[in-house]
């Protein structure tokens, strides 16, 4: 859900695609995490939901500290950063091109110790003011006992964003029509 930008990005990481192996290590690591109790839990999944209710550099810095471990690790479509100063940063740069943006969590269902946040999100970049972008995605996320995000992988996709880029977009695009006209055939 960090995770947004319609100018480029960058991040001090050097790992700047999603990547298999990094993901099964980051999972296994965090194998071993301890159920929260109820009341954690439930205070633990609203300031979740409420970080990214309004994701702007404001909100980032007084929020996200609160909501994810020191060591937490973090993947998205666009980048792997591991531990909070890694986090927050990664967040900063992704939220700066931004105009607006906000994610509703739609749903958020348990399966062990797995936690998956259904989500929408409604973007408006500062390069294309007035142009709604609204895509869905789903967070895999892993809390410790304490609450705190220790494994987030976001899936979502990024082509909503990367087609209304100027040379990006027109090959997105043209992937896309080019695979639709496929299936029409």
């Amino acid at each position: 859900m960090g995770f947004i930008t319609l100018t480029g990005c960058s991040s001090k990481s050097k790992d700047r695609s999603p990547d298999w192996a990094r993901n099964t290590e980051a999972v296994s690591r965090t194998a071993a995490v301890q159920l929260m109790d109820p009341d954690a839990e439930r205070q633990a999944l609203q300031r979740f939901s409420d970080f990214y209710a309004v994701y702007s550099p404001e909100a980032i810095r007084a929020g996200v500290r609160s909501v994810y471990d020191e060591n937490a690790w973090f993947g998205d479509p666009f980048r792997i950063v591991e531990g909070m100063d890694e986090i927050e940063h990664y967040f900063l740069v992704m939220a700066e091109p931004v105009k607006s943006c906000t994610f509703t969590v739609d749903s958020i269902s348990r399966s062990g110790i797995d936690y998956f946040a259904r989500w929408t999100m409604e973007l408006e970049s500062k390069a294309a003011e007035g142009e709604i972008i609204r895509t869905i995605g789903i967070s895999h996320v892993r809390f410790n006992a304490s609450g705190k995000v220790v494994f987030q992988q976001d899936y979502w996709d990024a082509s909503a964003m990367l087609d209304r880029l100027p040379v990006v977009g027109y090959w997105t695009r043209l992937v896309k029509d080019r695979i639709e006209k496929g299936l029409e055939q």
